[in-house]
């Protein structure tokens, strides 16, 4: 099976697999809150400090989740929010979190101004300059959507909004293991992701990158056991003041083993080799009738997404799946601003990773050209 559908996610190594379900069979074998104990060096230290070697931070700024979206409003319902506060999203942003963005519009009148784009697809970083101002306390950029493939400057939003004093969450989801990333660059607050897309991990991991600004004033609405303690008079006293004050004590501890291993697998290799590969898929796409690549912006990486004229993105999905090779149907209402905007409905969405070849993208043109 030739899989292009990493944005989805992505598939599990071997040695990845291999030690999940040693863990699995040592939780059946011993119990597993003794599992728990003999894996306590990776569980409690090393998986903190390989995500925080991925984004350049610290790992007391590290929070696990079970995936990115929850990672992301944890982090959003964690703000102290005020009646007309601003929040400023691109037309990129993923529709989990305008939904999120939506009950703060119910419970506290907060107003969303989406940030417009240059002619070419790129965020108008003029306008957000001059858009600016004290009432703005969220600035929310994706940094690659699921849509497409732009990948939006992360690092030039955070330029601009260091002179105001205002929140900045990014979305890593689809960048994190595909692009390199250095939080003292990007100098987000939040930085969230996933697991099982380009990292290669299992499904059901997340994690979020928590700032030192951000820990000093925002509050997690609750803080387990893992973090807090109470005394025979229901009073309750925190723990060290890190992002694990956000995590939840119950998880999934093979996935966590999986997810450090993937990590570590990741860092092992440079991250220039798929951008060959995909810069090959994308011309020879772009050079074959009847398709229509959707690519806003001046820089892509990872993902490419298009229509075809005679065969709707279900019909062509399901036909390479039968013929061996993953992609995947997207969903225009997943990212609406834009999508939406441009007036599209589904999308063929192809993903891949540093595990694909010349190989498959030899053998998805040829069936592209039989269809």
């Amino acid at each position: 099976m030739i899989h292009f559908n990493t944005a989805g996610a992505g598939r599990v190594s071997s040695e990845t697999l291999r030690l999940m379900q040693t863990y699995l069979q040592e939780e059946y074998a011993n119990g597993a809150y003794e599992t728990e104990l003999s894996h306590a060096a990776t569980l409690d230290g090393e998986v903190y400090e390989s995500i925080a070697r991925l984004l350049g931070a610290k790992p007391r700024n590290i929070a696990l989740f079970e995936g990115a979206t929850k990672a992301w409003v944890t982090a959003l319902n964690a703000l102290n929010w005020s009646c007309g506060a601003r929040v400023v999203v691109t037309p990129y942003e993923y529709a989990g979190n305008l939904i999120a963005l939506s009950e703060l519009q119910r419970r506290h009148g907060v107003v969303i101004d989406v940030m417009p784009l240059l002619p070419n697809g790129d965020l108008d970083l003029q306008w957000l300059a001059q858009h600016m101002s004290a009432q703005v306390m969220l600035v929310s950029v994706v940094h690659v959507p699921s849509c497409c493939g732009i990948v939006n400057d992360v690092e030039a939003v955070g330029r601009i909004l260091r002179d105001f004093p205002c929140f900045y969450f990014v979305d890593a989801c689809q960048s994190v293991g595909m692009l390199p990333l250095d939080m003292l660059a990007i100098g987000a607050d939040v930085l969230t992701a996933a697991g099982r897309k380009f990292l290669c991990g299992p499904r059901g991991t997340g994690f979020a990158y928590l700032s030192d600004g951000f820990l000093a004033v925002a509050q997690p609405r609750f803080t387990d056991l893992s973090r807090a303690c109470v005394d025979a008079r229901g009073g309750v006293t925190l723990g060290a003041d890190d992002a694990r004050r956000y995590e939840y004590a119950e998880r999934n501890n093979a996935a966590v083993v999986g997810l450090n291993q993937a990590i570590k697998e990741r860092l092992s290799v440079a991250y220039s080799i798929e951008h060959g590969l995909y810069r090959h898929l994308y011309q020879q796409l772009a050079q074959t009738a009847h398709i229509n690549v959707i690519a806003p912006g001046t820089q892509q990486a990872g993902i490419i997404a298009f229509t075809h004229d005679r065969c709707s993105a279900t019909e062509l999905v399901a036909y390479m799946r039968a013929q061996g090779v993953n992609s995947w149907p997207g969903y225009a209402s997943h990212t609406p601003y834009y999508m939406l905007g441009q007036g599209h409905d589904r999308f063929v969405r192809l993903s891949i990773n540093n595990k694909n070849t010349p190989e498959d993208v030899s053998v998805f043109m040829k069936l592209l050209a039989e269809l």
